[in-house]
């Protein structure tokens, strides 16, 4: 009993020397962080329970990362809507974030690699790949570039210094199908397609799973594909649309000539660009576009702060990651509240778009009876479905690619 009670007196003796020692010797306890003194309504300092003044610490605000951002065009930056969206992105970059931005414009995927090493060199701590066809590429660049973020759209790899952006386009793409049926008085409905953009298939099919609430088994759909910075191929694409019957055509690329076109031939257009309802005053419809600005900022101030992280981001329409082109007035009477009805439920997450049986335009069952595909399912699909009746390829081959010099512009 006398040992315990020595060894009680010995341990309260050392917490005592302890807490007058403060730790440093001094006598009292000090602190780096910086306080305030709490106040009440009055402005008086608030005190505890034993009449000690109370203070809180003040959070430090967390020190600015300058911000130089390289951009990898694989055309002219502004050249066609996609890169629209990109250069958007960069003037919003530099007016909201006070980045400081650069550009590499006609980059190949096989001179990513150097694009990524000049932009660098050039004192670059983030680069971002503005197209989806750098997607391995840039995947492989963050593996051998640690200190710098990249941020990529259309891939599905990220890492700790990587960001992916996958938007759910065929959201957006499923409302634009129903009002191309509604719209459609010979209910041949017709499609160019780049087959280079991000995701082409499962949205050339979500649009025709739309204009099918409507029409059914009778959707007839004739699809052309046409590179997208071709403006010949767009131009016969296009031709051969209208010879076949087809008064509603979605140019499912990021042409803008095919806007055009379709509205120099006066027949309706559904695009997938930015925002370009103005291309076809009388007869665009409406369209579908990635609002990929939002992503791009939202990743740059983490980078900013420090904070940056590994995602792949599904962005949706109830984000306002991907958006819907305002109808035109000249669309036939009902097309706003019957489509503005299928959106919401989109955005709201209660649309089932790819649900079974669905069949591929060569009679194979793609999605059994009452299987529903997921988001990751859908994003890989890589079929037509079966309304596809008639397929053209107007793509010729790139013999002679146009290759970047490098040079960077500021």
């Amino acid at each position: 009993m006398k040992k315990h009670r020595l060894l009680s007196l010995i341990l309260a003796g050392c917490m005592l020397l302890t807490a007058c020692s403060g730790g440093d010797g001094d006598g009292e306890t000090t602190s780096t962080e910086p306080s305030v003194t709490v106040t009440d309504k009055d402005g008086n300092p608030v005190t505890d329970d034993e009449g000690n003044v109370v203070t809180s610490i003040i959070s430090l605000i967390p020190e600015e990362k300058e911000l130089n951002v390289g951009f990898i065009y694989p055309g002219v930056a502004g050249g066609d809507a996609v890169s629209q969206i990109f250069e958007s992105a960069r003037v919003q970059a530099e007016r909201v974030l006070n980045a400081n931005t650069f550009y590499i414009e006609n980059v190949l995927v096989s001179q990513f690699e150097d694009a990524t090493a000049a932009l660098v060199s050039y004192g670059c701590n983030v680069i971002i790949a503005a197209s989806s066809r750098y997607a391995n590429a840039v995947y492989d660049e963050a593996r051998a570039n640690s200190k710098v973020y990249f941020i990529s759209v259309g891939g599905v790899k990220n890492s700790f210094n990587l960001a992916c952006f996958q938007g759910e386009m065929y959201k957006a793409a499923y409302v634009c199908g129903m009002a191309a049926a509604y719209n459609s008085n010979s209910n041949i409905l017709g499609v160019v397609a780049d087959p280079a953009i991000l995701s082409c298939y499962n949205i050339v099919d979500a649009y025709i799973l739309g204009a099918k609430e409507l029409t059914e088994s009778a959707t007839d759909v004739r699809l052309n594909y046409a590179w997208g910075n071709n403006d010949e191929e767009n131009r016969q694409a296009i031709d051969d649309l209208i010879a076949q019957g087809c008064d509603v055509i979605f140019t499912a690329s990021y042409s803008t000539f095919a806007v055009e076109y379709c509205e120099q031939r006066g027949v309706k257009v559904i695009g997938m660009a930015y925002n370009t309802p103005e291309l076809a005053p009388e007869n665009y419809l409406t369209g579908c576009f990635y609002n990929v600005t939002i992503f791009i900022v939202d990743m740059l101030r983490t980078v900013r702060y420090e904070t940056s992280q590994s995602v792949t981001y599904l962005g949706g329409i109830d984000e306002g990651a991907v958006r819907l082109v305002d109808f035109n007035e000249n669309c036939k009477a009902g097309t706003v509240e019957i489509c503005d009805a299928l959106y919401q439920l989109c955005a709201a997450g209660k649309a089932v778009i790819f649900n079974g049986e669905i069949k591929d335009n060569l009679g194979n069952v793609k999605v059994e009876k009452g299987a529903i595909l997921k988001s990751g399912e859908i994003l890989s699909v890589d079929w037509l479905e079966e309304s596809v009746t008639e397929v053209k390829d107007f793509c010729s081959p790139v013999v002679e690619p146009l290759q970047s010099d490098l040079s960077i512009h500021h």
